[in-house]
């Protein structure tokens, strides 16, 4: 016997059939939207570089850092005992010429784009062993030490970018003369070197009592602070 579905039948299979297709259609979607992709930078870095100066004197070493080749930044400012103007007592004048070599070196990482050397003020005053036999011309004694600074072939000061300093110092270049200068510099000075990273130089410096000394000037002794700079 044969069933015939009624209208209201056929209606309702025909709403179930539709929502089964809404929520498929709906899964599809869902499916779709969900796609995604990521890359993850995980290697993002930035540092800065090093400076380091050294001034070497035979065994004698300094670093702008403190003591040792490590030591501590902090100021990157160090004070160094080496003497450049040799320090021997007792010349007279037009003696031998004192001479000696210091060696600079950029021990950082990065290139220095300004080296220079400051010559502070010149002042006189009682050799230490001169006991009661000091002259009177402390104001001029630092324009009678003869005084140079070079490097191979090239004269820094008094400056003679052509040729290396005289081995006898002459007296148009003094302390009191360097004084007066008072900074040479890579950028002022032909000659003077810019270190780049591991790079060095070594610079000669002489000094001599000149011909022009007197009496006035037995027992004085000349003091000047040099400061190396790089930045």
């Amino acid at each position: 016997m044969f069933k015939f579905k009624t209208a209201s039948a056929r209606f309702g299979a025909l709403a179930t059939a539709s929502l089964a297709v809404v929520a498929l259609s709906t899964t599809a979607m869902t499916s779709l939207a969900g796609f995604s992709a990521q890359i993850v930078n995980n290697s993002n870095t930035f540092s800065a570089g090093t400076m380091q100066l050294e001034e070497s004197q035979g065994a004698t070493n300094c670093f702008s850092t403190g003591s040792g080749s490590g030591g501590t930044v902090g100021t990157n400012s160090a004070t160094c005992a080496i003497n450049k103007l040799v320090g021997t007592l007792d010349q007279v004048p037009a003696g031998t010429p004192l001479t000696t070599t210091i060696t600079m070196k950029n021990n950082g990482n990065v290139s220095a784009s300004l080296d220079s050397l400051v010559f502070s003020a010149c002042s006189a005053a009682a050799a230490s062993d001169a006991a009661t036999y000091v002259g009177s011309d402390t104001a001029g004694f630092c324009g009678k030490v003869d005084f140079s600074v070079g490097i191979a072939a090239k004269c820094l000061y008094p400056a003679n970018a052509a040729a290396a300093c005289p081995a006898t110092p002459v007296s148009s270049g003094t302390l009191s003369g360097a004084a007066t200068v008072g900074t040479i510099t890579n950028s002022s000075t032909p000659g003077m070197v810019l270190l780049a990273p591991g790079a060095s130089q070594a610079y000669t410096f002489t000094a001599m009592l000149d011909t022009s000394a007197t009496n006035a000037d037995q027992g004085l002794a000349a003091s000047m602070t040099m400061t190396w700079n790089q930045s």
